[in-house]
């Protein structure tokens, strides 16, 4: 019930944010006469530039899977990333990608189910960790920069809040995994279930620092690809805007729209890219609102490549189409995959804290003795 009023709350606000963007015929015709303007040579130098980060993310992935012995074609982990970037076409936020990704590496790993959570958790830290980074930078070093109007001071504030937020969780986990208390935390801690899963993703890729070195690495082209593509889209619509500029707003509109509020952030991208890039590179709102479905694009096309892949995927040594599964399904195996994950560690940490009190009652006994 409480899942179906979520996904209800998403569609209307959806669908009431769309009709504000697109509902002014005015809006629409200027949007049109830009497109009809647009350079497609900007358009095709867009293509390559973010499929460069698409293939820094399967690298960084296959890093984080043979650390961890979990061996992988790299044909068909290209299959399973791009079945990941047709989740992520239409589900809120980020996180059905990971879903889809993690579902069917435990159906490539059946008896490995707990590193496939961890590694696709570890991948989610390494890039967020990037994006904390490039993002703090721009941000001082633009600050007055965007600070031009209230609306976009508004947005810094928000970024800002959101990369606290995030360096606070990850900054606690590592100290809470440091003094081995994550399984011991509360039923109703905040983030419990994050914070165990990022404890256990830090000591399984604790003792492999050069992969790990390597992987961060590759978040950085990552980034940049996908920043990149947004600027080769502003510059097929003529829009003066330099590549610092796209550099600096995109952190913004990346980490706000990860919030799962609309299905792949349609509408909420557009919204802030009209807001944006009006305050703050003086670019008309139709044009920035152009520049964000153009940006997009790029992305929508990797993801019907991945539903192409969807469609004929089955498990090494299986056949049939049989092995495609719905969401629901996914959302279920990877749920209850965490839990399997998170009561095993609460029943080690409850033999861990028998075999003590065994020892201290033996030691109390050979004192009494």
């Amino acid at each position: 019930m409480k899942k179906a009023l979520i996904r209800t709350a998403q569609a209307i606000f959806t669908i009431a944010i769309l009709i504000y963007l697109f509902n002014s015929p005015e809006k629409r015709a200027q949007m049109g006469a830009a497109f009809s303007r647009a350079d497609p040579h900007w358009m095709l130098i867009g293509l390559p530039v973010a499929f460069v980060g698409e293939i820094a993310n399967i690298i960084r992935w296959k890093i984080l899977l043979r650390v961890q012995g979990m061996r992988i074609g790299w044909l068909r982990l290209a299959q399973l990333f791009f079945v990941g970037l047709f989740f992520n076409l239409f589900m809120p936020g980020y996180t059905g990608g990971d879903f889809a990704r993690l579902f069917y590496s435990m159906r490539e790993f059946p008896d490995r189910k707990k590193e496939a959570v961890l590694t696709i958790v570890m991948d989610r830290l390494i890039g967020m960790l990037a994006l904390v980074l490039t993002a703090v930078v721009t941000t001082i070093l633009r600050w007055q920069w965007l600070q031009q109007t209230p609306q976009a001071s508004f947005f810094a504030w928000v970024l800002i809040f959101m990369l606290i937020g995030f360096s606070a969780l990850v900054g606690g986990s590592f100290l809470i995994s440091g003094l081995k208390l994550a399984n011991r935390l509360p039923r109703h801690f905040p983030f419990r279930e994050r914070v165990i899963e990022s404890s256990e993703a830090y000591h399984l890729f604790a003792k492999e620092r050069v992969s790990l070195a390597w992987a961060f690495a590759l978040s950085f082209p990552v980034l940049f690809s996908f920043y990149g593509a947004f600027y080769c889209a502003a510059q097929a619509v003529h829009a003066t805007v330099s590549f610092l500029d796209v550099f600096t707003i995109m952190p913004i509109v990346t980490s706000i729209i990860s919030l799962p509020i609309t299905p792949g952030g349609l509408g909420f991208r557009e919204s802030l890219f009209e807001i944006l890039m009006r305050d703050l590179a003086g670019v008309p709102g139709e044009v920035g609102i152009l520049i964000s479905l153009l940006g997009f694009s790029y992305f929508f096309l990797f993801g019907l490549i991945g539903g192409i892949c969807y469609l004929f995927y089955s498990p090494q040594g299986k056949t049939g189409t049989s092995s495609r599964a719905g969401w629901k399904q996914m959302q279920g195996e990877v749920e209850r995959a965490s839990h399997s994950q998170e009561n095993d560690g609460e029943a080690e940490n409850a033999v861990n804290e028998r075999e003590r009190a065994t020892t201290s009652e033996n030691a109390w006994k050979g004192v009494i003795s």
